[in-house]
């Protein structure tokens, strides 16, 4: 496992890099995004859901909704957002018994462990600056996003 950073100077830069995400990312793939309030975490699942070729319209932020479900060509994404029912909170969701192996997962405020469809699982924290975001991964597999 390797920790890359990337400075993202927008939100077209942001949702830019959730696509090249998503170009690397497996079937079943799972990202834990971290990252405080407006941190950007939903403006890069929206890149995200583009570059699986889902509508990246459809994004929102599940917030107040728990979870959201997106279809794309390349499988349905599961986007959570677990701030309200703690880290162990995709668990009291039945998510086991609902996201198949080729599904993907975008989990926001999660921790490292979870129902999650694969061992693929990769770490993202975008911290955000005065003018701009600033991202940094891991991805379990030696594939690094560019």
């Amino acid at each position: 496992m390797s920790t890359e950073t990337l400075f993202l100077l927008d939100e077209e830069a942001t949702e830019a890099f959730g696509a090249a995400c998503a170009a690397q990312t497996p079937v079943g793939g799972t990202w834990l995004l971290k990252g405080e309030l407006g941190a950007g975490k939903t403006t890069w699942t929206r890149g995200f859901v583009a570059g699986l070729g889902g509508d990246p319209d459809q994004v929102a932020s599940p917030t107040y909704a728990v979870l959201h479900r997106y279809d794309s060509p390349r499988g349905r994404v599961f986007h959570l957002d677990l701030y309200r029912l703690g880290e162990a909170g995709s668990w009291s969701l039945g998510l086991e018994e609902q996201v198949l192996p080729g599904d993907f997962l975008v989990v926001e405020w999660a921790g490292r462990n979870g129902p999650w469809p694969t061992d693929w699982v990769a770490e993202l924290t975008l911290t955000p600056t005065e003018t701009n975001r600033n991202a940094e991964w891991t991805l379990p597999a030696a594939r690094l996003v560019e």
